[in-house]
């Protein structure tokens, strides 16, 4: 009786041990993130724009993995590295590296090419941000790998192109939204992209839901009422493509941006604006 107890409390030991080494239920439990990018608040021109360094895909090794690693450039000069639709297996002990190597295919390429850590991964989905120290040499550390520390494996890696600044978006008018008929938030800006197209993005956008919304440029410098925006002439970009969150609309071709200075968010049903921001020029 003493043995068959003995052997109980040994397997319930071996057991325990063999969980906390390798939380099989990490498998099948996500731990998702959705943070927003850290200075996406105070960005409302050119010169507060965020620069694009170098970015690149993830591709799985040892899990399954998709989505961008980009590191920015910040207006304060900090280095961010952002992951965004982001998506890999959980697991114990998972950190995020940088990878002296062009890319990681397998375990042993992150060990003998050397690496620096940026912390725990902070979740296995999702939009997530890391701070890079200033010191990191981005030119000799060219992949980013989410690491097994627990068991040395290379769960998957983007590897990071450098990107021109020259091939950058540039901005050419920003303005923040607020509120005419509804609540509103977010900021509203259109990009020169350098095939010569130009782009409206909406980021960390929310105004009310309704009927028939449609996103204008108006002829005015700004829409504090429906009737300004009836009276002044408009463009229209399209349908809202959601009340909330990031979006991009094209601008058709030849539009006179300095006679189009707002973007509103318009009811067409009820003729209603329901949110308007002013555009500055960058």
């Amino acid at each position: 009786m003493k043995k068959r107890n003995l052997i109980l409390v040994l397997v319930v030991i071996v057991g325990a041990v063999a969980w906390y080494a390798f939380r099989p239920e990490r498998l099948f439990i996500d731990q998702s993130v959705s943070e927003s990018f850290p200075t996406a608040a105070a960005t409302t021109n050119a010169a507060s724009a965020p620069v694009t360094l170098a970015a690149g895909q993830f591709h799985g090794v040892a899990h399954d993995a998709r989505g961008l690693a980009a590191v920015y450039r910040t207006p304060e000069g900090k280095r961010v590295l952002r992951l965004t639709e982001f998506e890999t297996s959980n697991g114990p002990e998972l950190q995020l590296y940088l990878v002296a190597a062009d890319d990681a295919t397998d375990s042993e390429m992150v060990k003998k090419a050397g690496f620096v850590t940026l912390g725990a991964l902070k979740g296995n989905k999702g939009d997530q941000n890391y701070e890079i120290a200033d010191d990191i040499d981005l030119s000799k550390y060219r992949a980013v790998t989410v690491w097994c520390r627990r068991f040395g494996v290379n769960f998957a890696t983007a590897p990071l192109a450098m990107q021109s600044e020259s091939s950058q978006p540039r901005t050419v008018a920003s303005g923040r939204f607020h509120g005419v008929a509804h609540g509103a938030a977010g900021l509203a800006t259109i990009y020169q992209l350098t095939e010569g197209k130009q782009v409206l993005r909406l980021t960390e956008f929310k105004t009310s839901n309704g009927p028939e919304l449609q996103l204008y440029l108006v002829a005015a410098d700004d829409a504090t009422d429906s009737d300004t925006v009836k009276n002044a002439g408009f463009i229209t970009l399209g349908p809202l493509k959601g009340n909330e969150g990031e979006q991009n609309y094209e601008v058709p071709a030849g539009t006179d941006l300095t006679k189009y200075r707002a973007v509103t968010v318009w009811c067409k049903r009820f003729g209603v604006n329901f949110a308007t921001a002013p555009l500055a020029k960058s």
